[in-house]
Formats: C-alpha cells, sequence, structure tokens
C-alpha cells in the first residue's frame, strides 16, 4: 500500500473489471464517434478542399488556404493526404460519386416508364438540377475544365467513371426503357442520350440565364421545351401524344 507524503494511507483501490460488456442489443442506439474525431476532420478537409479548388482553380490553391476553410491545421492534412495531388484526387472521385448517386436516386423516385414526356421532363429536371444542388461541385469541374492540360489521364478517368459516365449510363438505361415500352423511336441509345443531354443544357448554359442561376420555373420551361424538340425526333406512336 502507497504512503502519501503526510503519512496517510491511500484508500483502497477499485479492483480491475474484467468482465466483457454485453454486446449491443439490435435496438441499442449507435455508438457515436467522438467530436472532431479522424472522421470528422477528413470530412471537413475534403469540403474545405472542393470549396477551395472549385473558388481558386488547382494551381493557386494550396495547402494552407485549405487548411484555413476546413478549420484544421496543414500537419493534419497531410495526417490523411500525401499532398495536394492526393487530396485532389480523393476530391474530385468523392464529389462526383455524390452527385452521380443523388442523380440516379432522383430519377428512380419519380420515372414511371410508362410516360415517355413526364419521364423525359423528371430526367431532364434531374440532369439540370445537379447544377443548383451541388455548386461547389460544379464550381470545381469549371476550374478543372479551364486546366485540364495539367491534370494526368488518369485523374480525368477517375473523375469520368466516378461521376459523369454513371450518369450517362443511367440516362441511356432510362431512354432504352422507353424504347422497350413503345414509346420510343430509337436505333442507337448511345446517340439518343448524347442528343437528349445536348437539348437540355443547352439553353440553360446558354444566355440568358449563363450569368445567373435560373428561377425553378425557368428551368421546368427550358427542359420542356428541350423533351418537345427531343419527342420531335425520337417519340413513338403514344410518346408524342
Amino acid at each position: 500500500m502507497a504512503i502519501r507524503p503526510t503519512g496517510r494511507p491511500d484508500p483502497p483501490e477499485a479492483p480491475l473489471n474484467t468482465t466483457p460488456a454485453a454486446p449491443a442489443g439490435p435496438d441499442a442506439p449507435p455508438r457515436l464517434g467522438r467530436p472532431g474525431g479522424r472522421a470528422a476532420k477528413r470530412r471537413a478537409i475534403t469540403q474545405g478542399a472542393r470549396t477551395v479548388f472549385g473558388r481558386e482553380g488547382y494551381s493557386r490553391t494550396s495547402i494552407e488556404a485549405i487548411a484555413a476553410e476546413a478549420g484544421v491545421s496543414t500537419r493534419t492534412i497531410y495526417n490523411h493526404f500525401e499532398g495536394k495531388d492526393h487530396l485532389f484526387s480523393e476530391v474530385v472521385h468523392d464529389s462526383a460519386g455524390q452527385v452521380a448517386d443523388a442523380f440516379i436516386a432522383t430519377v428512380a423516385e419519380q420515372f414511371s416508364g410508362t410516360d415517355a414526356r413526364a419521364d423525359l421532363i423528371a430526367l431532364g429536371r434531374a440532369l439540370v438540377g445537379q447544377r443548383t444542388q451541388f455548386p461547389d461541385h460544379f464550381a470545381m469541374i469549371r476550374q478543372i475544365k479551364a486546366e485540364r492540360q495539367h491534370f494526368p489521364p488518369a485523374l480525368i478517368d477517375t473523375w469520368q467513371q466516378a461521376g459523369p459516365l454513371r450518369v450517362q449510363q443511367e440516362v441511356s438505361r432510362r431512354l432504352s426503357q422507353l424504347t422497350d415500352a413503345g414509346l420510343l423511336r430509337s436505333s442507337s441509345p448511345a446517340r439518343a442520350t448524347l442528343h437528349f443531354v445536348a437539348l437540355v443544357n443547352s439553353e440553360i448554359t446558354i444566355s440568358p440565364y449563363a450569368s445567373h442561376a435560373p428561377t425553378p420555373a425557368q428551368v421546368r420551361a427550358c427542359v420542356t421545351r428541350a423533351v418537345d424538340a427531343f419527342l420531335h425526333g425520337y417519340g413513338g406512336a403514344a410518346g408524342t401524344a
């Protein structure tokens, strides 16, 4: 028994509990990680990086600027990522995947497969809606396109595979679904997809809306006109009714 300097003995120590904790039942609440834990810091870093990359571009962005935006130290960033190249690649991949996941989920909720015009309008609005739903992502994509010659092909391929190609494949799958139902006429789903995406995006990305975000009513009107133009060339007997 240890003796304190005063000469009074320490109180006896509580025995060590060696009994394993009972496993949590199926209805037990999930255990939460400590606030500011590793996962939360990584999330703050990637969110901050997406904002800064979208605002400054890749070349002008520094690790110090990302740290300031994320509210962490530069050392914390290097504890999670090897450097700016690694961080940028991870941010582009994860961000593109989030956009594609949201698009696919929205289409799944709104697409019936029984009304070509209504389904195409829903598909077109989901495409255009990505820009307002994920502004930081598309700001970053504009910077990627502006600096594309500075990036290795592998990074561009990673971005395409994670986001744009998945979105394009989902559009193609839905157009094929309408074609199989006799609501569209198309001998080439890939070409029909390119035409549909171009028509839906063209009026939104060209004046008068290029300098500011269009209102929901303007988006619906633009998409509806694009769908009607698409159906003029691809509509089946039921699809044009």
